[in-house]
């Protein structure tokens, strides 16, 4: 599969950049989690997948990351998730895949706008990460990540994840959705995916904890897809 690379303008002088290649729709369209980029193991089996099926695969650096515009820890949730949004109208309708951070932001996106989003894949999804963001920063106003990175985090945001209601979230979600979670995920637990599941409304779901799985779920990628495509075979209730 050969993609080309984009640069979307996403508007108050930032952009983000996105790999596209084109297929049959609804196509595939990855974001990864918080500190990573497009380009992984992940994402480069996802894009293998949709090759092998014939349709379309997108992924892109969310804003504040690799080649696209902004800061980590200046961009907010919610503009992570207007980004996407705007992406999905220009280049879906798709199955989002999100992980980590970018599960979050596509679990939102999804219940926004199910009209863009065919099914959802949530791959260790940082769920509690928007309840819990003012728990997370030092008296130096610092945020430090699991792998020992740290960086300032601006009052902006955390005032938009106080607008963010994730309680509500998976009551919301409408589309057919996997949720993927390692039981050894020393980062999200995974209790809170198994909540979030159990509260989806529908019945067009699945939830796989991975036996002593971590939180990068690398090694799985090509179980999860094969997973993914049995949930989307299943008819709809």
């Amino acid at each position: 599969m050969t993609s080309r690379e984009h640069r979307i303008d996403v508007g108050d002088s930032h952009h983000v950049v996105i790999d596209h290649a084109p297929g049959n729709t609804p196509g595939y369209f990855f974001l990864h989690g918080l500190g990573s980029t497009r380009v992984g193991e992940k994402s480069d089996s996802l894009m293998a997948h949709a090759a092998a099926r014939g349709r379309a695969f997108t992924r892109c650096d969310l804003r504040g990351h690799g080649e696209s515009s902004g800061t980590i820890g200046v961009v907010t949730i919610g503009e992570l998730i207007a980004d996407t949004t705007l992406l999905l109208e220009r280049f879906g309708p798709a199955v989002l895949v999100g992980s980590s951070l970018g599960g979050m932001v596509s679990a939102f996106v999804a219940a926004n706008r199910p009209d863009l989003v065919t099914a959802l894949a949530l791959l260790a999804p940082a769920l509690g990460f928007v309840q819990h963001l003012d728990h997370t920063v030092d008296d130096q106003g610092r945020m430090r990540l699991s792998d020992g990175r740290c960086f300032p985090l601006a009052q902006r945001v955390l005032d938009d994840a106080r607008l963010l209601d994730e309680r509500a979230l998976p009551g919301r979600i409408t589309v057919p959705t996997l949720v993927v979670h390692g039981s050894a995920d020393d980062t999200v637990p995974a209790t809170r995916s198994q909540r979030f599941h159990a509260a989806i409304p529908h019945s067009h779901k699945d939830l796989w904890i991975v036996t002593d799985g971590d939180h990068r779920l690398s090694d799985q990628s090509t179980a999860i897809w094969h997973r993914l495509d049995t949930l989307l075979a299943r008819e709809r209730p």
